[in-house]
C-alpha cells in the first residue's frame, strides 16, 4: 500500500472540508486532524504558509481547468476549425460537470478579498491559450491581442450561455446536439474567413 505524502493529505482533507463546510468555517486545526496530523504541531506550516495558500493550491489542483486539461495543445491534430470548436465545447461541458460538486466553494472563493485576483490568474492561462489558438485562424489575422480576446469571448460566450441554461432548465438539453452543430458550423465559417 502506497503512502500519500503529508502535503497531499492536507490538500485532500482541505478540499473535503472546504466543500462540506466552506473555506471560512474550516480551521487549520480541523484540516490537520482530518489529514491525520497532530493539530497545532507545525506540520501544516511546513507545507503551506497560510490557509489562503492552501486554498490556492486546492483550487489550482482540483477546481480550476488548464489549457492542458482542455487539450488545447493538441487541437491541430483535428485538422479543421469546426472539429476543434466541438472539442473545446465538449471540454467546457466536461469542466462544468466536473466542477459541479465544487460550486459552493467556487462561489465562496469569488467573494473573498483575494478571490478576484485568484480567478483572474487562473483565467489568464486559459485565455492566453484560446487567444493563441484563435490567432492562428484567418479571421484573426491582423487583430490586436485585445481584439483576439474579444473574439474568443464572443465565440465561446454563446456556448457557455447555453450550458448555463441546461443547468437551470433540463428541458433545453435535447437541443444540445443541434445547437452544438449549428454553433460550431457558424463559428468555423467565421474563423476560417480572412478579413
Amino acid at each position: 500500500m502506497s503512502r500519500v505524502n503529508t502535503k497531499d493529505r492536507i490538500v485532500e482533507a482541505a478540499l473535503e472540508l472546504f466543500v462540506a463546510q466552506g473555506y471560512q468555517k474550516t480551521s487549520i486545526a480541523r484540516i490537520e486532524t482530518d489529514a491525520g496530523l497532530a493539530p497545532r504541531a507545525g506540520a501544516f506550516y511546513r507545507h503551506f504558509e497560510s490557509k489562503q495558500a492552501l486554498l490556492v493550491e486546492v483550487v489550482r489542483s482540483h477546481v480550476s481547468e488548464t489549457p492542458e486539461d482542455f487539450g488545447l495543445d493538441r487541437l491541430a491534430d483535428f485538422g479543421d476549425t469546426r472539429s476543434e470548436l466541438v472539442a473545446i465545447a465538449q471540454k467546457y461541458e466536461e469542466a462544468l460537470i466536473r466542477q459541479k460538486p465544487f460550486a459552493r466553494l467556487i462561489e465562496e472563493v469569488r467573494l473573498l478579498d483575494f478571490g478576484a485576483d485568484l480567478q483572474a490568474g487562473l483565467n489568464k492561462n486559459m485565455m492566453a491559450a484560446l487567444v493563441a489558438w484563435t490567432g492562428g485562424k484567418p479571421a484573426a489575422k491582423g487583430l490586436s491581442r485585445k481584439q483576439k480576446s474579444a473574439l474568443v469571448i464572443t465565440v465561446f460566450g454563446g456556448w457557455l450561455f447555453f450550458l448555463s441554461l441546461v443547468e437551470r432548465d433540463p428541458d433545453v438539453d435535447p437541443l444540445r446536439a443541434t445547437l452544438l452543430d449549428e454553433w460550431a458550423t457558424l463559428w468555423a465559417s467565421v474563423l476560417d474567413t480572412a478579413r
